[in-house]
């Protein structure tokens, strides 16, 4: 089953590092700036404070005294630069500390709100204390909207998408290597290892690979062992029948007439257990036939089976369309496959039953549809069809192993082998293969 874009892992990652990267990054970057244009603003905001006060000082020891704030502020607000950040003194109080007499701005008001506070000695050399009280009207809002739409952070996304892509690319790439390696295996390619860049890791990736490369060593080893032990007791199994049935001819020409019929019973149980060998042969060779990369043309193939089947079967009338397509691989693999599932149709289906094959390209690929009008299977049996040795109740005809050597055949082509079924409606099988 192919995986959908969205759920890909790749992507994952990429979106994760990516959004995770620029936020901590940008936001980082947002309350720098904030807090070092509240620094400035304070700053400039003392400067003017002072420059004030030191005017203040001046006018009350020359004259005595001092207008009110609000006059003062109504005096000086043309002199207000509009293009400077918004903020101003709301409140300033100047206290003459020899005397404790506060000569500008209410005595004993509210406290202060993030108050500035300096000391500042007149030419007389009477030591005043200015504190301010100073208001931000800060707009966070427009000043978050514009720096996320500056060249700097611009340059963060694209800085943040490089590290994203190659911390993506550092995980996925092995990955996807790893799954080649493993479906080249399960396509039957037992000599699959990782390649040295992989085992030689000296991480999770590694160590994964060499127990990648344990495993596929232990399966081809097993698989082996058991196809030499199915050739070797086929062929031990050969001798000891051929000699049974060789006894029973000789049996048959002394024992009388009455007996015969225990003598057909024996040769008929003899040509079972030779049947079945030969079925056990033909698993074991399929895996040592060789897979050519060789393209070959899908109608040369099907058409030599029609016409075999059209004469083997007669009752059974088969229907096909010739195509031209092609697929790669060894030929003989095909034909096995569509041998044993239209022997198969035929077997376990009445006579006149229909038997339908088609070809077709579906999404880049070669879809083949095997189908007949029988009486179909269940979901159950479906499940169990491809099991070697599996048959299903009232099957008296082979030994399941048809249907499995049909679909190794297909495996070792490169392609899939799957089947769908209603009771009552027949049983179609599918075979795909990738284009040539």
């Amino acid at each position: 089953m192919a995986i959908r874009w969205y759920k890909r892992l790749f992507l994952k990652i990429f979106v994760t590092v990516w959004l995770t990267s620029f936020l901590v990054i940008a936001l980082t970057a947002f309350v720098i700036g904030h807090l070092s244009d509240q620094q400035r603003d304070r700053d400039v905001f003392s400067a003017r404070v002072l420059g004030q006060a030191e005017l203040l000082i001046d006018r009350y020891e020359r004259d005595g005294h001092l207008p009110s704030p609000k006059e003062w502020r109504r005096g000086h607000d043309d002199d207000h630069d509009h293009k400077a950040p918004r903020i101003f003194p709301s409140r300033v109080q100047i206290t003459e500390l020899n005397t404790g007499q506060v000569i500008f701005g209410r005595e004993g008001s509210r406290k202060f709100r993030n108050p500035v506070m300096f000391t500042v000695i007149s030419d007389t050399n009477r030591e005043y204390q200015v504190v301010a009280e100073t208001r931000t009207r800060p707009d966070l809002t427009a000043k978050l909207f514009g720096f996320f739409l500056s060249v700097q952070v611009v340059l963060l996304m694209v800085v943040a998408a490089i590290a994203a892509l190659l911390i993506s690319l550092m995980v996925v790439r092995p990955v996807n290597r790893l799954r080649q390696y493993t479906r080249d295996l399960y396509n039957g390619d037992l000599s699959a290892r990782t390649d040295d860049g992989l085992s030689r890791r000296g991480d999770e990736i590694g160590e994964l690979s060499r127990e990648f490369n344990r495993m596929a060593e232990y399966v081809e080893q097993t698989l082996q062992s058991n196809t030499h032990l199915l050739q070797d007791v086929s062929h031990e199994l050969r001798a000891p029948l051929a000699r049974l049935q060789m006894a029973a001819g000789l049996a048959g020409q002394k024992i009388p007439e009455a007996g015969q019929q225990y003598i057909e019973r024996i040769n008929q149980e003899c040509d079972r257990i030779n049947r079945l060998i030969d079925e056990i042969l033909s698993l074991s060779r399929l895996e040592q036939m060789e897979v050519s990369d060789q393209s070959f043309e899908l109608t040369r193939v099907i058409d030599t089976l029609v016409e075999d089947f059209r004469f083997s079967a007669p009752h059974h009338p088969v229907h096909w369309t010739p195509v031209d397509y092609r697929i790669k691989g060894n030929p003989a693999l095909l034909e096995r496959a569509l041998s044993n599932i239209l022997g198969n149709a035929v077997k376990h289906t009445p006579a006149d039953t229909d038997i339908t094959i088609s070809a077709e390209l579906v999404a880049g690929k070669v879809l083949i549809r095997v189908a007949d009008t029988g009486p179909g299977l269940s979901a159950e049996q479906l499940d169990k069809m491809f099991k070697p040795f599996v048959r299903f109740t009232g099957q008296q005809n082979g030994y399941g192993l048809g249907l499995s050597i049909a679909q190794r055949a297909v495996q070792l082509l490169g392609g899939t082998l799957t089947a769908r079924s209603d009771l009552g409606k027949g049983l179609e099988l599918l075979l795909s293969f990738p284009t040539a």
